[in-house]
């Protein structure tokens, strides 16, 4: 198994989010599905540390550690190096997890009959995101221009038809 990480640096409510779905207890990290999209950017991403990046330590506890996971022909002793442009595609990807779950459990209901206040709050509960008036908000905008954008996505295929 492979003892190194990477450490990412996220939004409370991303890292929180990703602590209640991906936590490792008996190494303390995070460490993604194998056939998961994160793994697979790993897979293909990960590179020889160059001489003068020193490997990544956590200072102060900043940052969530990531588990720099082992494939075969690459030595995590080695290969532990996920350059700056390869952060913010798994940052992506972390944050389109999140927006996949948020849609596919808070759409569906009637805005008349549910507030989305509460179904944001009790998603945050049930994900192991604290009930912090920042982590709601940021869910709430999220959730807000979702809809929104598919608001608009339909209004405008409509104007297309004749």
């Amino acid at each position: 198994m492979s003892q190194f990480n990477i450490y990412l640096k996220l939004p409370d409510y991303l890292s929180q989010w990703l602590q209640n779905e991906f936590w490792e207890e008996e190494s303390g990290r995070v460490c993604f599905p194998k056939q998961s999209a994160e793994n697979l950017l790993f897979e293909r991403f990960l590179r020889k540390r160059p001489a003068n990046i020193p490997p990544e330590l956590s200072v102060n506890g900043d940052g969530l550690p990531v588990k720099v996971p082992t494939f075969a022909g690459k030595n995590p002793a080695t290969f532990n190096y996920l350059p700056p442009a390869g952060r913010r595609v798994l940052v992506g990807i972390i944050r389109r997890r999140f927006k996949r779950m948020l849609r596919e459990e808070l759409d569906g209901f009637n805005p008349r009959h549910v507030q989305i206040t509460d179904l944001i709050e009790v998603f945050a509960e049930k994900h192991g995101i604290e009930p912090d008036p920042k982590n709601w908000e940021a869910i709430r905008q999220m959730y807000y221009r979702m809809r929104k954008d598919d608001e608009n996505i339909v209004h405008s295929s409509q104007d297309d038809e004749c």
